[in-house]
């Protein structure tokens, strides 16, 4: 018998738990919120590739990356390799210093934090990097010394120079999208992928006349075009600039915007001055558009209801007699037709448009205040229907009025500074449809 009243409060219990309505609590935090759109750009820039004249063994004298004056020695071609053999005897003309180790450690770091382990191709491009900046550290007037070690040995300069045409930012990187402007980009370049073939021309390495040595930007001023659907046209048809992130290195900065369209598809060109060296050795580049953002408190959208409150015109509002709260001096009547005034708080009413917005518990549409200019009564019509939540915090649910920033599919950003409102680490109501209010709430 025991067992079976166990039993029986068992499946009471458990059917009145899966049979009862249940209420779903919020804790509220202060965030912030994005809608940030991912998207590959194909980058452009006024950049020249300049090919050898003749062949044999190349040498180069600037690092990658590096800013070149007009008829600097670029690189030096000869025939039997013994520059490359007079170069190796070169000793770097400076100690290593804790500015040269910091930049080997940022490009250690941009390697790790981009890390893919199914982009094996990254890993010479890294190791390539190593080698520029170790270059770069240690062999700075390279070609000086070169010539000063030819004459110490009585050597000649059997060897042929190739000068800068103009000044600029060399790069030995060469991909074949060098004459590519913005208006030549087309939707095909997106579907074939984003990875593309380069050339990478090392110091000692024979090639042949007309091999692409390296290229020339002479402009800092570069593009990232990104192809525009009709729901990302309608978020920045507006708009003359955005912000972006390059999604490998989590940088950010400003761009200007301008819209294009030929071929039949529509395309946005980025146009911006900055970090142009930083990403010279990259053509399609993964970036998102911070389009939409805001901080304050992040609710669920479920949790929003709609209701209609009194407004109070804010010239019938009085100071109270602590000195302190505003409210309105209500006239109150009895089943016998007599009256009292009694002075009703708006401490925690919300205001819109020099109005009061006041909870129907408090003030309601017929309800008769004082005119405090000159005693006379007014009747309260006006209502005005605002977005809100129940806040259950003291176990029952009150309804809080919110102002909404921004919101997304699934939450929204309400402001922090609504008066009246709800504060962080409130506990909201998620599912108002199956409460009411001044219900209590089983936590």
């Amino acid at each position: 018998m025991i067992l079976c009243i166990i039993i029986v409060y068992v499946a009471a219990v458990a059917w009145n738990y899966f049979s009862k309505e249940h209420i779903s609590i919020y804790e509220v935090n202060e965030t912030s919120i994005a809608d940030d759109s991912t998207i590959t750009g194909f980058i452009t820039r006024e950049e020249t590739v300049v090919s050898a004249d003749e062949g044999g063994y190349v040498n180069f004298y600037h690092a990658d990356q590096s800013k070149v004056g007009k008829n600097e020695v670029i690189y030096t071609i000869d025939s039997t390799g013994a520059v490359s053999e007079l170069l190796n005897q070169v000793e770097p003309g400076s100690a290593t210093t804790a500015s040269d180790i910091a930049k080997l450690r940022e490009v250690i770091q941009d390697y790790y934090v981009s890390y893919n382990p199914a982009a094996f191709y990254k890993v010479r491009d890294f190791h390539y990097s190593i080698e520029n900046s170790i270059f770069e550290q240690s062999r700075n007037n390279l070609y000086s010394d070169l010539k000063k070690r030819m004459s110490e040995n009585n050597m000649k300069g059997d060897f042929v120079r190739s000068r800068a045409q103009a000044s600029g930012i060399i790069s030995y990187c060469i991909d074949g999208y060098e004459n590519t402007k913005a208006d030549d980009v087309t939707a095909d370049f997106f579907e074939q992928g984003s990875e593309v073939g380069r050339t990478l021309i090392r110091s000692s390495e024979r090639i042949e006349a007309g091999t692409p040595v390296y290229k020339l930007v002479t402009n800092e001023e570069w593009n990232i075009v990104i192809p525009v659907s009709d729901s990302l046209y309608e978020k920045i048809k507006d708009s003359s600039t955005l912000r972006i992130t390059v999604k490998k290195d989590n940088i950010s900065f400003p761009v200007s915007l301008s819209l294009d369209e030929h071929g039949g598809y529509t395309f946005a060109v980025l146009t911006t001055s900055r970090f142009m060296e930083r990403y010279l050795s990259d053509r399609f580049l993964d970036i998102e558009l911070n389009l939409n953002a805001a901080s304050g408190f992040k609710i669920p959208n479920s949790s929003i209801l709609s209701k209609e409150l009194t407004l109070v015109p804010e010239h019938m509002t009085e100071v109270g007699g602590n000195g302190e709260e505003k409210g309105v001096i209500k006239v109150v009547y009895d089943e016998n037709g007599g009256s009292k005034e009694v002075f009703t708080s708006l401490k925690n009413c919300s205001v819109s448009d020099g109005k009061y917005c006041a909870d129907p518990s408090i003030l309601k549409p017929g309800d008769v205040i004082k005119d405090p200019a000159d005693g006379k009564p007014y009747t309260l019509q006006d209502v005005i229907k605002v977005d809100g939540v129940y806040c259950a915090n003291t176990g029952y649910c009150q309804f809080r009025k919110i102002e909404k920033i921004y919101e997304n599919n699934e939450y929204t950003i309400i402001s922090s500074d609504t008066k009246g409102g709800i504060s962080n680490f409130d506990h909201i109501i998620v599912n108002p449809d199956k409460i009411n209010e001044d219900d209590f709430v089983d936590q």
